[in-house]
């Protein structure tokens, strides 16, 4: 990718990012603090198998959501990866949520999802990542099947100092159908972000960085959450 492309890259994030601050800061919009802490690692199935083209990934998280009121969210996310070639992967893999709402209900959700990640560029000049996943979920409180398409574009490039490097990125869900639990269908959810990659040792970074989480409603008052990402990431 040339200078003038990554550099439209660039624009394009950051005035989605401020744009999507900009629409959700409307009267009619219910805004809340959040924290989410992730644990992720991925690696070889095989660990001594450099030129391995089949990973595993794992991640765990705990999402804290308008804190004080009780409403969290765990979940388990199990994936294997193919490496299609030295730049795309291919993932299948399966998901286990579980959340507690204000009323003390808890939801259980069961999630397939499949995705497809074509980076391009260097983590020293500025790699952009687009990234497709398709989800079906089964969510305990409603009988129907969701089926969502998620749609990221991540920019990554190097600080220079210690091998941080910085992060920005958009991602839109758009739902196919409607669900007896979920609401219509469209551009329900939409997440904008920006972060920070420290080193830990030579199979772990930290992530630190802010995400605007928000959510278009049907049935009350449009949803958005400032959230605090902190992030353990391991290769191994």
């Amino acid at each position: 990718m040339n200078n003038a492309a990554r550099a439209h890259w660039v624009r394009f994030i950051a005035s989605a990012f401020v744009g999507l601050l900009a629409t959700t800061s409307v009267s009619g919009t219910e805004s809340d603090p959040g924290i989410w802490a992730i644990f992720s690692t991925q690696g070889a199935f095989r660990g001594d198998d450099a030129d391995s083209r089949w990973l595993y990934h794992f991640d765990i998280q705990a999402r804290y959501f308008d804190l004080g009121s009780g409403v969290n969210q765990w979940l388990v996310r199990r994936a294997v990866v193919y490496k299609l070639s030295k730049q795309v992967n291919g993932w299948f893999g399966f998901a286990r949520f579980r959340t507690s709402t204000a009323n003390n209900i808890t939801v259980d959700e069961d999630r397939l999802w499949q995705q497809l990640d074509w980076a391009r560029g260097t983590m020293a000049t500025g790699r952009t990542i687009f990234r497709t996943r398709l989800e079906q979920r089964f969510v305990s409180a409603g009988d129907d099947t969701a089926l969502t398409l998620r749609l990221m574009v991540k920019y990554v490039r190097s600080t220079g100092y210690k091998g941080s490097y910085l992060l920005v990125g958009i991602e839109p869900f758009l739902d196919f159908l409607d669900t007896d639990w979920g609401g219509p269908s469209g551009l329900t959810q939409n997440r904008a972000f920006a972060g920070l990659v420290i080193p830990l040792s030579s199979s772990l970074t930290a992530e630190v960085g802010y995400m605007n989480q928000y959510f278009s409603l049907e049935s009350r008052e449009n949803q958005m959450n400032n959230l605090g990402i902190f992030q353990i990431n391991g290769k191994f």
